[in-house]
This record gives structure tokens, sequence and C-alpha cells, in this order.
């Protein structure tokens, strides 16, 4: 090999190391967000709380709140099999480790605004790595929803009011980071070799629109429903690594692209029962995975602008998925100045990826050629059973809170096949255990 190809393949390897914690998304999607949201079986739209409606639904923001600062954890492990010829039956997915931010905050409006109209911010951040993605071969065995989908920072913001007769209306943002850069080999004057590494974080948005509205009821319950849009959130890494002044050969420049992370559109619909504190809800998200161009953009791109120069990566029909979620909340007075809240629910949610996925190119080094190989992209159904917990202390206790929350999620047993009879399908299944813990202090 000579001193071009090896500096070519270094120059590769380092946008490659750039693109692998350069893109973020929301880990919430998989798991909810916040103690009680994520207890109650990821509901929220027609219920949540503070600055969990910053998610669940920003008209929420607008029910009569305190300021509060909320700190906690989350973590996640990931058990997930590919079984069948040549896969390796379990895959190593790294653990999910982060950290919660969150703040209510009502605003200080008089009038017949007063104590109508808050603020919620909610962050979410790993312990780690600031963001996490990965560009890997279609061929190799991966799992295209989970994992790296549950470690990137988030941040969202939400603006809630109070406009009487039971109506609440609300608007908000999802804030992440994408990479784009340069990576440029080239000699210099004296003949030495060196590169240029300039890349960028740039910002992008998501909106998200909510309303609730409190049914008539000459009861002491209050029915609730909740309608929520969260619109496209997705983060790109793009890396251009041109080493075309080396020498003489042609050398293209390299596009080292893709979605390291994709959360689809969403509308949520969903209600709640609520008397004396205790909570039902029911609900159902719609999720707009079929827009999902997949997580890898050519290597090679055209003179032109276009995309088909060299080889491509596979073109994937993912479907919309329907997630069905039920949860539900108890109050138990433990002490005058105590409540514990007793907290549990489970939620279904179809999976985007085909049971037959078309062929992938690769470069056969043997043949010098193009060779074809199965496209490896596995996910399945997801039934999650979650659980938690809450303590809130009142007068003359501090007006502190602490709620524990898990999920067991178990991915539905399938097979995932290839277009290519010759490629034996893959048997995918799979657990995923959810643990997190926060603390709140109102002032």
């Amino acid at each position: 090999m000579g001193w071009q190809e090896r500096t070519i393949g270094a120059c590769v390897g380092l946008a490659l190391t750039c693109a692998a914690g350069s893109a973020s998304a929301s880990p919430e999607d998989l798991f909810g967000y916040g103690g009680r949201s994520s207890a109650m079986g990821a509901t929220g739209a027609a219920h949540a709380r503070g600055f969990e409606a910053a998610y669940a639904n920003p008209a929420l923001l607008g029910a009569r709140m305190k300021s509060k600062l909320t700190l906690g954890m989350l973590g996640a492990t990931f058990r997930l099999d590919a079984a069948g010829p040549g896969l390796p039956g379990r895959l190593s997915t790294e653990r999910a480790r982060g950290f919660f931010i969150g703040a209510d905050l009502p605003l200080p409006l008089g009038g017949k605004l007063r104590d109508r109209v808050g603020l919620g911010l909610a962050f979410y951040t790993p312990s780690d790595v600031i963001v996490r993605g990965r560009a890997l071969y279609p061929e190799r065995p991966q799992f295209v929803v989970l994992g790296d989908r549950a470690q990137s920072v988030t941040l969202r913001a939400g603006l809630g009011a109070n406009l009487g007769y039971g109506l609440r209306l609300g608007v908000g943002f999802a804030a992440l980071a994408e990479i784009v850069g340069t990576v440029v080999a080239a000699t210099d004057a004296t003949g030495r070799v060196g590169t240029r590494v300039e890349d960028q974080l740039v910002a992008t948005y998501a909106p998200a629109i909510g309303a609730s509205y409190d049914l008539p009821s000459g009861g002491d319950a209050t029915y609730r429903l909740g309608l929520s849009f969260r619109g496209k959130l997705d983060a790109r890494f793009a890396v251009l690594v041109d080493g075309s002044k080396l020498s003489s050969i042609a050398i293209p420049v390299f596009n080292i692209a893709g979605l390291a992370q994709y959360d689809p559109a969403q509308i949520v619909t969903e209600v709640a029962r609520v008397r004396k504190g205790n909570t039902i809800a029911i609900g159902a998200v719609y999720k707009r995975w079929g827009d999902y161009p997949g997580p890898l953009e050519p290597t090679v791109l055209c003179s032109d602008g276009g995309t088909d120069c060299g080889l491509s990566p596979p073109k994937i029909a993912f479907r919309d998925v329907v997630s069905v979620r039920v949860g539900a909340e108890q109050h138990v007075t433990v002490t005058p100045s105590l409540d514990l809240a007793l907290r549990a629910g489970a939620f279904f949610e179809t999976s985007p990826v085909p049971s037959e996925l078309p062929v992938s190119q690769a470069y056969d080094g043997a043949s010098r050629g193009v060779s074809t190989v199965p496209t490896r992209y596995f996910d399945a159904a997801r039934v999650a059973a979650t659980f938690g917990a809450g303590l809130a202390g009142k007068r003359p206790l501090p007006p502190v809170t602490f709620d524990i929350f898990t999920q067991v999620q178990s991915l539905v047993g399938r097979d995932i096949g290839s277009t290519d009879a010759s490629f034996a399908p893959a048997q995918i299944s799979g657990q995923v255990l959810v643990f997190g813990a926060l603390a709140g202090v109102s002032f």
C-alpha cells in the first residue's frame, strides 16, 4: 500500500471518528420523558405535569404550578439478539446513561393571565458522550431504532396557556445539533503530507403544538382530552474527505454522511380521568416512519450533484407505526405532610422495519468488483411494562419530590428475510431494561 493510500485511509478513519459522535436525537421517543410519564406507560398528553409537559403536551404547562427545579438520572441496558446463518446471535450494544434537568417556570403575569401561563424546559444529556451516531455497512447486523438513539443530548422547551372553559393551548420546540465539516489531505511546500480538519455544529429544530380540553362533568372526576403534534427531528452528519491534492490519480471526494439519529413526525391523542389526584390514561401515538430515508448516504457523490455514482445504500420502505399506551397513578397519604404516588403502565409499539429487506451492494476485494450482500437492519415490535413511585413533601417538610421508575421492554420475536432467497432470514428478539430516579425542589 503506497503512502497516498495510507493517507487517504487515515483521513477516512478520522472522518468516521468525527461522525461517530456528532449527531443528536431524543431518547424520550423510546422511553417517555421524566419520572412520572415514564412510569405510566409513556403517557402524558392528557395529564403531564411541569417540565414533562414540554415533551408530552406543551398545552399542559398552562396549568397552575410552582417554580421547580428537577435533577435526575436514567440508565438503559440492551440485550438484542439476531440469530441465523452468519449472524452473531447477541449483538454488542452499549448501555445508555444520562442525566435529566427540568425546570417549571410559571410566568408572573397579572390580571386575567395570573396563574394561566407557564414555561417548561426539559434537558437530557448522556453521561459519557455529547452525542453518538455510527455509520455502519448495511450488511453489518444493527438495530436501527434502538441503541444509539438513546445516547444523545436533547433540549425541549414549551409554553402553555390556560384559556379558560377547560381549554389549554401550547407551543414548543426541540433543538439538537448536527455536524458538517471537511477533511482535506494535501502536501505542503516541503513535500510533507498533512491534513486540515474543519467542522461545525449546526442547530436544527422541530416544532411542537398541543391542546387539551377538560370535558364538562357534574361529578368530582375530570375527564381530559389531550392532543399534540411533534415535528420530525433528525440529526445529519456530513464530513467530506478530500484527498484529490495528494497525487495525479483521480481520487473522488468521500462523502461520510447520513442520519445518525431520527425521530419521525408524531401525532398523539390521549384521554385521562383525574379524580382526587388519581389518574387513569389511555392513548395512541402515530409515528411517520415512512419518511425515514435510512441511516446512510452514498459515499461517492456524482459530479453533477446526483447520488447514484458508485455504491448506493439500500432503499428500504420503512413503515409508519402506531403505539398504544395506558397508564395509572394512585395517591396514598402516608402522613399529613407526605404523599406517596404508585404508578404503573404499559405500551405496545409496532416496528417500522419491514419483514423483507432489499439486498445491498458491497465491494469485493478478491474480485475487485461489486457483490451482493444481505441488508442487516433489524427491529421488532415492542411490548413494555412500566412501574414507578413518587414521594412529595408538604409543610412542615421541605417542598421536595423524589421519583423512581423502571421499564421492561420486550421485542416480539420475528423473522426478517431478504428479497434474495439465497440469504437466510434472521430471527430477532431481545429486551431493554430502563431505570431512572429524579429529585425536585419547589421554590
